[in-house]
């Protein structure tokens, strides 16, 4: 009897993990964690690593994207995903560096299909003229689960300060 009660109970807390693991709530969690890792480069890194990250975004992304921020006007509206991959391929050449920290996540709401990360994030982006973030600011991520996983379709920033 022992000797089937501890292969269970190994498959039971497997199974618990990986149910766990694989829930709409955590993989919109990694996937926010993910799109901070993206967009931050730090001053050292090189011109080709920046622009892998190109790649990346365009995975985490829809293939129209909201966006509505305070600090950079020209960056409100509706954009396809090009739109936004030339715009971070620009800004992986531009900025001396950029930091996007997740310090809280205050929620994640799940519906069906759409999943709502509200958080706040410590973001700091230098560029050689002006710094367009640098403080705190709540953002609020829509995600939406299509054929290839989970994918940001809204992004709203604002500012703290």
């Amino acid at each position: 009897m022992k000797r089937i009660l501890i292969p269970v109970a190994i498959v039971a807390v497997l199974a618990g993990f990986l149910f766990w693991w694989l829930s709409p709530t955590q993989v919109v969690k990694r996937r926010t964690m993910r799109l901070m890792d993206v967009m931050t480069m730090s001053e050292g890194s090189s011109p080709a690593t920046r622009h892998l990250g190109v790649y990346s975004i365009g995975n985490l992304i829809s293939s129209e994207l909201v966006l509505d921020t305070p600090t950079i006007s020209d960056a409100n509206g509706i954009f396809q995903r090009s739109q936004i991959e030339s715009g971070f391929s620009w800004l992986a050449g531009a900025a001396k560096s950029s930091t996007l920290k997740v310090e809280e996540i205050e929620s994640i709401t799940v519906n069906g299909n759409e999943a709502t990360v509200k958080a706040t994030i410590d973001a700091v982006v230098i560029l050689s003229e002006y710094r367009p973030a640098d403080g705190r600011y709540d953002v609020e991520l829509d995600w939406r689960k299509e054929e290839d996983g989970w994918r940001l379709i809204r992004a709203l920033w604002i500012d703290l300060r």
